[in-house]
């Protein structure tokens, strides 16, 4: 299986997040014949890689929630002068209620800064949900080419068993060798392998696709509708360029770690004010009472939060940078999957127009000729093998094309 790293993920790390559900999963209710949409929205509601991505969504509501606050007002009690006696007349009694006043729009800025990792993290989600998709896509197709491949094997099984029952009875009336009789039966063999290599895969692609879709039984069996087709062009790169630099969640999550930075920055410069903390309150001494009230505030005399500033810039500045990279990567990899297409549509073509058909002729032709003897076993039995190679060939071009529709669909973000 291929690896293909869409927006800095691996994709096959999405089977490792994507933990089956408890036993309890109702899989009486997945579907026997699943089709690919019904994946897909399986997948969204159910895999728990992408459930886990979405709590940090609830993380980042919370933390915007938070900063929206304001402080919370201050009381201070105190008692001076106690000289015994009565707790009440033998001391020195004063209160006092302050509160923080933020200046310099430093709330403001810290709302503005929440903002935008919540908007981050919405789209960090969006872009889990996208890297799945692609995921569940090739592993759904990985059961089709299994499936295809399985046919193909299974066909050319039934031509060699029915001539290995014709081989048996020449042996029979001795009119062949038995060394003639034992190189079909091996031939019979390398075919039956692809059978069951081809079975093993479906296996393994259905517990793949299980998985994904967080289902906790990966043995068990169901069925695909979909197949290997070649699909409609899939266009021009100008138009995926610019949708991909519209549309992808990764880069909408970098431009608001960008903006969150750049508010981070305003913060840090906010700081180099001091917040203020009037207070009023009152006293009772021995000799009177009185409204007391005042102002307290830092001294920025040495810190004016220097320090914070410049690592605010200097972040911001890292993210600028991040957000080029990735759009370079994304354009690299919507060219990539566009040449990917364009490639497998060309090798396609020319399966279909000329070594298929050919080999298919070909081998009619050497069945017709061993029937009347016209060619030996062995020559017989390479064009039952040069077709099998060339079908599986067409099949996995078929296999390779789709999954570069869907590189092209991961890559603009959809």
């Amino acid at each position: 299986m291929r690896l293909m790293r869409i927006g800095g993920v691996v994709v096959p790390l999405l089977i490792w997040l994507s933990t089956p559900l408890p036993a309890g999963a109702q899989l009486q209710e997945f579907p026997r014949m699943l089709s690919l949409a019904d994946a897909l929205q399986i997948a969204g509601r159910q895999n728990l890689g992408l459930q886990a991505e979405t709590t940090a969504r609830q993380i980042a509501r919370g933390d915007a929630t938070a900063a929206a606050l304001l402080p919370n007002p201050q009381l201070l009690l105190r008692s001076e002068g106690f000289r015994g006696g009565s707790f009440l007349d033998r001391q020195e009694l004063s209160f006092e209620v302050s509160q923080e006043i933020q200046t310099a729009g430093k709330r403001f800025q810290r709302k503005a800064v929440a903002g935008a990792n919540l908007r981050a993290t919405e789209a960090d989600v969006d872009n889990t949900a996208r890297v799945l998709r692609f995921a569940v896509k090739q592993a759904y197709f990985q059961i089709v080419l299994a499936k295809a491949e399985i046919a193909v094997a299974r066909d050319l099984l039934a031509d060699i068993d029915r001539h290995i029952r014709s081989k048996e009875e020449q042996f029979r009336l001795g009119e062949i060798s038995g060394a003639e009789l034992r190189r079909v039966q091996v031939e019979r063999f390398r075919v039956f392998d692809e059978v069951v290599t081809g079975e093993l895969n479906l296996k393994q692609g259905r517990a793949t696709l299980l998985t994904l879709l967080g289902f906790p039984d990966s043995t068990f069996e169901f069925d695909v509708t979909e197949e290997l087709v070649k699909g409609e062009p899939v266009g021009s790169l100008p138009p995926l360029h610019a949708e991909a630099l519209q549309s992808r969640p990764d880069l909408k999550a970098q431009h608001q770690r960008v903006a969150r930075a750049r508010e981070q920055t305003r913060l840090e410069q906010a700081g180099r004010f001091p917040d203020l903390f009037p207070f009023v309150g009152y006293k009772r001494t021995f000799s009177e009472d009185g409204v007391i009230f005042g102002l307290a505030a830092p001294l920025p005399l040495f810190n004016r939060n220097q320090g914070g500033i410049v690592r605010a810039q200097a972040e911001e500045e890292r993210e600028s940078f991040q957000l080029r990279r990735l759009e370079a990567q994304a354009l690299l990899e919507v060219d990539q999957a566009f040449n990917r297409v364009e490639s497998e549509r060309r090798r396609l073509e020319g399966l279909e127009t000329e070594y298929l058909p050919k080999a298919r002729e070909s081998q009619e032709i050497a069945e017709a000729a061993h029937k009347m003897g016209a060619i030996d076993l062995t020559a017989f039995l390479d064009a039952h093998r040069t077709f099998l190679d060339v079908q599986r060939l067409y099949n996995h071009s078929l296999y390779e094309l789709s999954i570069a529709r869907f590189q092209i669909d991961a890559a603009v973000g959809r």
